[in-house]
């Protein structure tokens, strides 16, 4: 226990000296009179669509993961959208992206399922999210012939290689079963034996949430659904920049969706706070808006996601009866997993 708490303190100190780094290069040199005037003239009737898109999105991504779970169990939209809402909460309101885990733990407990197999089907969506925002960029590159600075090049060819790898491994991992625990063992084998023996059982456990790569139809639904579930932020984005009269065409708002993927995939302070802050500005760099003006989006643009995740989030939270005691259990899960094996 007192191992696994030290862990999160860790994860969770990390993401807050990153969120206070960012917070300092964003706010540095900037006209905070710019950003009162901007908040103060801002149309806040753009919120409207923004929060309605937000909760579209992750009714979708409910429903993708509807599909994603067949396999192991055939579970109600209702539950799963609840499931995902709680996670999401989770993610805005904890460090170390426990979301992801809380929401395995959530479905593995209302509906009687493996925790590390759920857990599993969400590192594929992650996969797949990942995949997707890829394509996006590649279409505006293609089309819009946008020309990309250094960081960013250098962040899509990390972004591809992780995702390829990554990918590559779990249908390794399902197809070739033995070949890939085989893999994994060797490249362990430095670690004490009771951590190879606990790892290698939950990645068996872990394999039954990969039962979709064995059914192309559930695949090709889900990848469509993967670009249903992307479009909607991209308008968020859209609608926001709007209400403080900031006019770009619609690809610069998949453009700013692109590189906030890639920017919360490193540590983060809950909430990814000042890391979004940051990446706002940096992004927005590229198409000429000032300083004062790309916070001022990033304030509302939060607020935007804050305000359905965790009001709904909270709601079936104390309705479905978890406690936040059980939050923190969720951290045990490949442990739980393990001992059930």
């Amino acid at each position: 226990m007192i191992r696994k708490e030290s862990r999160l303190n860790w994860k969770f100190w990390i993401g807050i000296i990153i969120g206070i780094l960012f917070l300092f290069l964003a706010f540095r040199k900037v006209d905070f009179n710019e950003i009162g005037i901007a908040l103060k003239n801002a149309n806040y009737i753009y919120t409207i669509p923004a929060i309605l898109l937000t909760v579209l999105s992750l009714w979708l991504r409910s429903l993708r993961w509807h599909f994603m779970l067949q396999q192991i169990k055939k579970i109600r939209l209702n539950s799963l959208f609840s499931a995902t809402m709680i996670g999401f909460m989770a993610n805005y309101l904890f460090p170390a992206r426990l979301g992801e885990f809380v929401r395995a733990y959530v479905i593995g407990e209302k509906e009687s399922i493996s925790k590390s197999a759920s857990f599993a089907t969400i590192i594929f969506e992650r996969i797949l999210d990942g995949i997707t925002i890829l394509t996006f960029l590649f279409i505006i590159l293609i089309c819009f012939s946008f020309p990309l600075p250094d960081w960013m090049k250098s962040a899509v060819y990390l972004a591809c290689g992780f995702y390829i790898l990554s990918l590559l491994f779990l249908i390794l991992l399902k197809v070739q079963t033995d070949k890939a625990l085989k893999l994994t063992s060797f490249i362990f084998r430095p670690l004490p034996k009771k951590i190879q023996n606990k790892f290698l059982t939950t990645l068996n456990s872990f394999i039954t949430g990969l039962q979709i790569l064995h059914h192309f139809r559930n695949i090709l639904v889900s990848v469509f659904l993967s670009v249903l579930v992307w479009i909607p932020p991209g308008f968020i984005i859209y609608f926001i920049l709007i209400s403080f009269d900031i006019f770009l065409p619609l690809y610069a708002s998949y453009l700013i969706l692109v590189i906030f993927c890639f920017g919360v995939m490193i540590p983060s302070a809950p909430g990814f706070i000042g890391t979004i802050q940051f990446l706002s500005v940096s992004g927005l760099a590229l198409f000429g808006v000032s300083k004062g003006q790309a916070l001022s989006f990033s304030f509302l643009y939060h607020l935007c996601q804050y305000i359905p995740i965790i009001t709904i989030g909270l709601i079936y939270f104390f309705i479905e009866g978890f406690s936040f005691a059980q939050i923190k259990c969720s951290q045990k899960i490949e442990e739980v997993e393990t001992n059930r094996s």
